[in-house]
């Protein structure tokens, strides 16, 4: 008391100052430099560029042409006692990430094929887990939240770099949860479910907010259009189902045609349709396209109206369906998992089947 302004402001600040440790200058170069290194070392910013410190991001970095798979890379083993039930890349290509029936969330670095020891809860053993089987998940657009669901019908969402569990949805599907894809604003989580049904989820509401219903079956997939207007789902029913998302009301219903050297009057369950991004040649440039994936050797390109426009066939008649697809993050291949145990690699400009790879 009565001391001057600047007399009890030297105390506080000598007090403070008793508490806080502070690192010197030459600390924080010495740490920005091996976080360059390490970007380096992972691909994110390319030998001799200097980077934004601000952004994270190469100043000048040269978008890379988007090439199909010509031999496997790495192999991740896991335990006897476990197998993954589902894997994914985050969309910056920074994080591997696996989900296993005993209910473990790992991140790998994909390089070396280990996990990943640089993320602290991982290496003091606190991984990421549901108490089910683990076989869902899927990146917020901007890598930093992970989406995933269980064989319960338990759906949570993590924060990558701290392992954190940001929101849990407890029961989010009276059974296991088959699919998870984000809002293109990151806003909500669309699920689908063995339940038969498909569920929208708010992520700062941590509620339950629609509810898609009219398929008969297991619900394989479920996706939002490009401008989130249409809800877009695939079940072993056989048919893909095109809602309205705000009204939740079927739009269209499509069955996806078989092979021309099967009986036309044949239907088969899709495994998944997905969103076409941008793709080459200016194919569908103002319609949301999707690629049909149905248990026969072929994968369809379709518009909304349940038109084909294009179609990506392996050529087997035995042994020779898919079981599971993924496009590339530009769009211009198409990546195919067959009962063969085969990767078949198509153009998707050209409609060619490019590589296949034993996996």
């Amino acid at each position: 008391e009565g001391q001057p302004k600047e007399k009890r402001r030297s105390s506080i600040a000598s007090e403070i100052a008793k508490h806080v440790t502070v690192a010197p200058p030459s600390r924080l170069l010495a740490l920005v430099g091996h976080a360059m290194k390490w970007q380096q070392h992972t691909g994110l910013l390319p030998p001799h560029q200097r980077i934004d410190v601000f952004r994270g991001v190469a100043l000048n970095s040269v978008a890379e042409k988007e090439q199909c798979p010509t031999q496997i890379a790495k192999t991740i083993k896991f335990s006897d006692k476990s197998h993954p039930e589902c894997a994914t890349f985050s969309p910056d290509g920074q994080y591997c990430v696996s989900g296993s029936v005993d209910g473990f969330l790992e991140v790998w670095d994909y390089q070396s094929a280990t996990l990943r020891k640089d993320l602290e809860y991982q290496e003091q053993g606190a991984f990421m887990m549901h108490d089910k089987a683990v076989i869902a998940m899927a990146f917020s657009k901007d890598s930093e939240l992970l989406a995933t669901g269980s064989q319960d019908g338990q759906l949570k969402v993590w924060r990558i770099a701290t392992g954190q569990c940001a929101r849990i949805y407890e029961r989010a599907h009276g059974e296991g949860i088959t699919w998870i894809s984000w809002s293109k604003d990151n806003s909500q989580l669309l699920t689908a479910s063995f339940d038969h049904l498909v569920r929208a989820h708010g992520i700062k509401s941590g509620k339950t907010l629609k509810e898609y219903r009219g398929h008969k079956s297991y619900v394989n997939s479920a996706v939002y259009s490009r401008d989130n207007s249409r809800v877009i789902s695939g079940s072993s029913d056989g048919n893909v189902i095109v809602f309205d998302t705000k009204t939740c009301e079927q739009v269209n219903t499509i069955t996806p045609p078989p092979p021309p050297h099967l009986s036309s009057t044949m239907s088969f369950a899709v495994n998944s349709a997905i969103v076409a991004p941008r793709l080459p040649g200016g194919i569908g440039e103002n319609e949301t396209l999707i690629f049909v994936c149905a248990r026969t050797n072929t994968i369809l390109l379709m518009n909304l109206s349940g038109q084909v426009l294009k179609s990506f066939s392996s050529g087997k008649r035995d042994n020779g369906d898919f079981v599971a697809m993924m496009c590339s993050p530009k769009g211009e291949w198409l990546y195919a998992a067959a009962e063969d145990n085969k990767l078949y690699c198509f153009s998707v400009e050209t409609g060619t089947l490019e590589q296949t790879l034993k996996v």
